[in-house]
Formats: structure tokens, sequence, C-alpha cells
């Protein structure tokens, strides 16, 4: 009877416990970790394998993203605020002067 306690409820809930406390080194929310750990431990033949999928991509997705470099230093147009980078002497998206000589 104490086996049957052990594998139906101790050993998912410390498997959800550690699936949620992961979460958290890997970036997700406090709902988001919640969500994967009672996923886990109510359906972990399910959710387990894919968290460990999710997470690996999102890992791979961050490490891609901090060697990405950054782009160069932008400013936005005073007349319609998109973003341009460099000096232009006009806006390249709605063409207003930038530089009154």
């Amino acid at each position: 009877m104490t086996l049957l306690v052990i594998v139906l409820y101790l050993l998912p809930m410390a498997i959800a416990m550690w699936v949620f406390f992961d979460s958290q080194k890997h970036g997700y929310t406090f709902t988001q970790g919640l969500l994967w750990a009672i996923g886990v431990f109510f359906l972990m033949i399910v959710f387990l394998p894919l968290y460990l999928v999710f997470r690996n991509k999102r890992r791979r997705s961050s490490t891609a993203r901090a060697q990405t470099p950054l782009p160069p230093s932008t400013t936005p147009c005073f007349y319609c605020g998109h973003p341009y980078p460099g000096d232009p002497k006009t806006c390249p998206h709605c063409g207003q002067d930038l530089k009154i000589l």
C-alpha cells in the first residue's frame, strides 16, 4: 500500500516540483511554471516530454538571441516616431527633413 502511495502521489509531486523550479531557472514566469507543474502532476506522460522539448527550444533560442549582435543605435523621428539608424538628412519613413541647415 505504501509503495502504491509513493508511486501514485509522491513521485509525481516530486517531479512536478522539479519542473516548477527548473522552469523558473529557464526564464518562465511564475504562472507558466505553475501550469507546467500542474500538468506534469496530473498527466505526466504527456506534459513531462512536452516540457522537456519546450525547455530545450527556449534554451536554444535564448542562446541564439544572446549571440546576435546588437543593432546600431537608433533615433526616433520627431514627426512620425519611427526609429531610424545612423544620421540621415530625411526620415526614411515619412520623408520629413531631420536636419535644419
